[in-house]
């Protein structure tokens, strides 16, 4: 996953696939959607979220789970600013049931 262009459709991973590709050098977060609980999908391309990303130039992947009914967006955020950028992004409007998870660049 190390670093990928915005826009791409949805691959299948698992979430420890999804971890296994992260590059420890960058900075990410992982947005993480329960397919069950009938929301509506992370992956619509209507959801606010896509405008700010592409203004920002921050790259993401969209992620499905078929076996356990998961999607997940991996954005690629600048190191330093991911608890920024969570704020913003949580400002969009997600689900109650949304999960997330912080991957923070480690420092050389």
């Amino acid at each position: 996953m190390d670093s990928f262009p915005a826009n791409q459709g949805p691959v299948e991973h698992s979430f420890i696939r999804i971890k296994q590709g992260l590059d420890p050098t960058r900075s990410y977060i992982i947005f993480e959607h329960d397919l069950k609980h009938r929301g509506k999908s992370i992956f619509d391309p209507s959801h606010r979220i896509y405008a700010y990303l592409k203004k920002k130039k921050m790259g993401w992947q969209q992620v499905i789970d078929m076996d356990l009914a998961m999607e997940y967006l991996v954005i690629q955020v600048p190191a330093g600013k991911e608890d920024a950028v969570l704020g913003k992004i949580l400002g969009f409007g997600f689900s109650e049931h949304i999960v997330f998870y912080i991957f923070k660049a480690e420092e050389v």
